[in-house]
């Protein structure tokens, strides 16, 4: 009995599931009558747009039209879908038990839901009631679920519902096949008004050129793996057919205006990054870059900051980028702060601008890495030997640059060995500093040129500081102006370079000039660099003095006095000057002196003979004489401009004193009428008597001149006419009272005398040089033991013999050994410096 209780339980159990589960589904199923029949219109509307949209119907019609046309659209949509919301309503359970037990007898789904009222304490009446329910639930069980019933027919009798279903499927199916676009990116483009466009670009690459890379065409890479691309590449895009594309990038920082474009954008790239190009919502392409950096260049110096031997700036540097330098500057700042502010450095500096110059890039290296020295001329900037601070820095082609650490020196510059010649540059050089200092330079350049005969070896150099001193002096304006400052800047630094490095055409001279340099070289120190050049000018000198004796020896008289001259080797001297050049480098200057002092006693002493002819003789007591008129005549031009100075010093103080006693001006008039002019026109006249008879003295020495055909012969006889001329109409002028224009003739006749000279000099040595040849043909009967100051023979069989064999005692034979022997090994010694090595494979060559 308890078994069939139990399964009777799960049989009312299960069936109360079923049918809970058949009114659930019920109710859908009304709700979704209900829906279809409040929004099929709505729907209908939704989907013919979406199928308009689908098949960018939009693309047929002007931009406004289509924006009418979906305008309209979405109109009526929202009309039948409010009346949609208020027509629908959700079906509840009684609603849907309602609609279960349409198909059933006796409504069982709502039988199952009824009470017993009557009889419910009755036995017989309460079974009776199981049993009712029972047949109801089995009943109920029987029951199906009505699919939902839309019967819109009579709601579209023109069945539009089922043609925009159609056309909706249609679009489904076929609509995309023929565009990238997605349904969000049209509506999208109907939004921007671009309705009638087709996203077709164009994508370029173009890294700088300095970078080697080539140009990329991004087309055919988008979507791809990553581009590597040099930093500061330009990118381009285009685009074509009036689309608006926009930019979406983390490469470069754009503006919000240059982030869409219709024809054309370009920017540089400055990370790595993604480029994405958009039309509206859909990307168009994509491409993902890395940046190749632009290091920095990189620059330092690879030896001292030096200057060369005439003075120039000399920076040797070193620098390397990974495209290549382009370019670079350097910077010279005056070091004010570290400046000796003295003597006439006192005033501020007229020009405090800072020295700039570019540095020299080799054209045949790519500029990726280098060395190099840049060289600048700035021996006569007012700043040379100062206190400065030198910057150099480079850049490459983008920009970046590098720069040294400052370098704190006193600026190179021309040095000034000679005591004269530096103090006469320092004079230029507060001239150059502040125009103020005019007066002070004048006064220490008349202290100068006080005694010429025993302070100035060079006469040019005399006549320059004297001109220089008549300019300033003429100008009595102050401050004086730019063209003055310069011109007596100009004046100064020739006159100091010819007191330095000489003007000399004579060997002797060139000699006693090279050892006078070294000397002062050795009591100022001096650079190994400046020893180098004082020795090659030695040696330069040396050489052409010794060639000067073989010339002019006479090999009657050298076979005469040969016992008692002095006899030495090229070698001996070459081995003297190395030794000096060797104690200067180690600093054992007070040695170096003592050797050099050796030297010049043994060149002074060696036999010296001079065969000139008479027409020679004559000419160079001639010029000697010239020499004296040289001298008188620039004494004359100096009492001149005196004369003239005094004269413009009382007239201004004249000039004070009316201004000061205004009623006594007529009486001071006529004073200086009765007082100065007297005076003034016997000192012109005085002038103009000497001046006659200087003027005399040169035509009579024109005509003490001997015949000469050659070229400067007649050159200088022609320039002494020149200077003889001058001086008459000096001698005309100064008679006239007209100082300032006899000034200027007298200059002119100095300058003439000073070139005459110079071409009656040239026509002596050429006419030495003509009588040493004919000297040649005498040495010949000479026999074989002539010799010259060298010891060499002066016959044609001498001439044929080795330099060995030319020492034929023996002490000269193995002295001359040994040298050879001892240049031999040093030549082989390949370590010593390459400029040693070469001039001892000449010194082989050679003997």
């Amino acid at each position: 009995m308890v078994q069939p209780n139990l399964n009777k339980k799960r049989s009312i159990s299960s069936l109360q599931r079923s049918l809970r589960a058949k009114i659930h589904l019920s109710a859908i199923a009304l709700s979704v009558e209900r829906f279809a029949r409040a929004f099929w219109q709505s729907i209908i509307v939704l989907m013919l747009s979406f199928s308009l949209l689908i098949w960018q119907a939009h693309t047929l019609f002007s931009y406004r039209i289509s924006l009418g046309l979906y305008l309209v659209l979405f109109l009526v949509f929202a009309f039948y879908f409010w009346q949609g919301m208020r027509r629908f309503a959700f079906a509840n359970q009684n609603e849907a038990i309602t609609r279960l037990d349409e198909n059933a007898t006796g409504n069982p789904v709502a039988s199952l839901t009824d009470q017993q009222f009557i009889g419910s304490d009755d036995v017989g009446s309460q079974e009776l009631w199981r049993l009712h329910k029972h047949r109801m639930a089995i009943e109920a069980g029987n029951t199906d679920v009505q699919a939902p019933h839309i019967r819109l027919a009579k709601r579209d009798p023109w069945a539009l519902r089922l043609i925009v279903l159609l056309f909706f499927t249609s679009a489904i199916l076929f609509g995309r096949a023929n565009t990238e676009q997605s349904l969000l990116e049209t509506f999208q483009d109907l939004a921007s008004g671009t309705t009638q466009t087709v996203a077709s670009f164009e994508a370029w690459a173009d890294p700088p050129g300095y970078t080697g890379f080539p140009s990329i065409y991004l087309n055919t890479l988008k979507d791809g793996p990553a581009l590597e691309i040099p930093e500061g590449s330009q990118l381009i895009l285009r685009s074509y057919g009036g689309a608006e594309l926009e930019i979406v990038s983390d490469i470069a920082t754009l503006d919000v205006d240059e982030t869409k474009f219709t024809e054309e954008a370009n920017f540089k790239i400055t990370q790595s990054g993604t480029l994405i190009l958009k039309k509206g919502f859909r990307t168009v392409a994509q491409w993902d870059f890395v940046m190749i950096p632009d290091m920095p260049p990189s620059v330092a110096l690879t030896d001292e900051i030096s200057r060369t031997i005439q003075g120039s700036l000399q920076i040797p540097y070193e620098a390397n980028d990974d495209y290549g330098v382009t370019g670079g500057k350097v910077e010279i700042k005056l070091d004010i702060d570290s400046l000796d502010r003295r003597f006439g450095l006192v005033p501020e500096p007229e020009n405090f601008d800072p020295i700039t110059f570019d540095l020299p890039i080799p054209f045949n290296t790519d500029g990726t890495d280098f060395e190099e020295t840049v060289i600048e001329d700035l021996a006569k900037h007012p700043w040379a030997g100062l206190p400065v601070v030198i910057n150099l820095n480079v850049v490459d082609a983008a920009g970046n640059k590098a720069a040294i650490e400052p370098v704190y020196m006193a600026m190179p510059g021309k040095r000034f060995f000679d005591t004269l010649a530096a103090a006469i540059a320092e004079q230029r050089r507060d001239v150059l500093w502040n125009r103020t200092n005019i007066d002070r330079v004048d006064m220490i350049l008349r202290t100068l040129t006080y005694l010429p005969e025993v302070g100035f070896p060079n006469q040019r150099a005399y006549l320059l500081v004297r001109a220089a001193i008549r300019r300033v002096g003429y100008n009595q304006v102050r401050p004086i102006d730019d063209i003055l400052q310069n011109d007596v800047a100009e004046m100064l630094w020739r006159a100091a370079l010819l007191i330095e490095d000489g003007d000399l055409s004579d060997a002797a001279a060139r000699l006693k000039r090279a050892q006078e340099r070294l000397s002062e070289a050795m009591k100022n120190g001096a650079t190994k660099d400046e020893i180098a050049e004082l020795m090659d000018e030695l040696r330069k000198a040396t050489d052409d003095y010794l060639r000067q004796l073989a010339e002019n020896a006479k090999p009657q008289e050298q076979q005469a006095g040969n016992e008692n001259a002095q006899q030495i080797s090229p070698d001996m001297l070459q081995e003297m000057m190395d030794q000096i050049q060797e104690l200067m480098e180690q600093g054992r200057m007070d040695e170096a002196q003592a050797l050099m002092d050796q030297l010049q006693q043994l060149l002074e002493n060696m036999q010296v003979t001079n065969n000139g002819s008479k027409s020679g003789n004559q000419n160079k007591n001639s010029t000697e004489g010239l020499q004296d008129t040289l001298r008188e005549q620039q004494d004359l031009a100096d009492e001149n401009f005196q004369q003239m100075q005094e004269e413009f010093n009382r007239n201004q103080e004249g000039g004070e004193n009316q201004g000061q006693n205004p009623q006594g001006q007529q009486k001071g008039q006529n004073k200086g009428s009765a007082q100065g002019g007297p005076q003034s026109g016997n000192n012109q006249s005085d002038l103009a008597d000497r001046q006659e008879a200087l003027r005399g003295m040169m035509q009579k020495q024109l005509g003490e001149l001997g015949p000469d055909d050659s070229q400067a012969g007649q050159a200088g006889r022609e320039a002494l006419r020149e200077a003889e001329r001058q001086m008459g109409e000096a001698r005309d002028h100064l008679e006239k009272g007209r100082g300032s224009e006899a000034l200027d003739n007298q200059a002119d006749a100095v300058e003439s005398l000073r070139q005459g000279m110079r071409q009656l000099n040239e026509a002596n040595r050429q006419a030495s040089r003509g009588q040493n040849r004919d000297g040649l043909q005498d040495s010949e009967t000479a026999g074989p033991n002539a010799q010259d100051p060298l010891g060499r023979s002066t016959s044609k069989a001498g001439a044929l013999q080795t330099n060995e064999k030319l020492l034929q005692s023996g002490d000269q034979l193995r002295r001359s050994k040994e040298i050879l022997e001892e240049i031999r090994r040093r030549s082989g010694e390949r370590s010593r410096p390459q400029l040693e090595l070469d001039y001892l494979d000449r010194l082989l060559d050679r003997f």
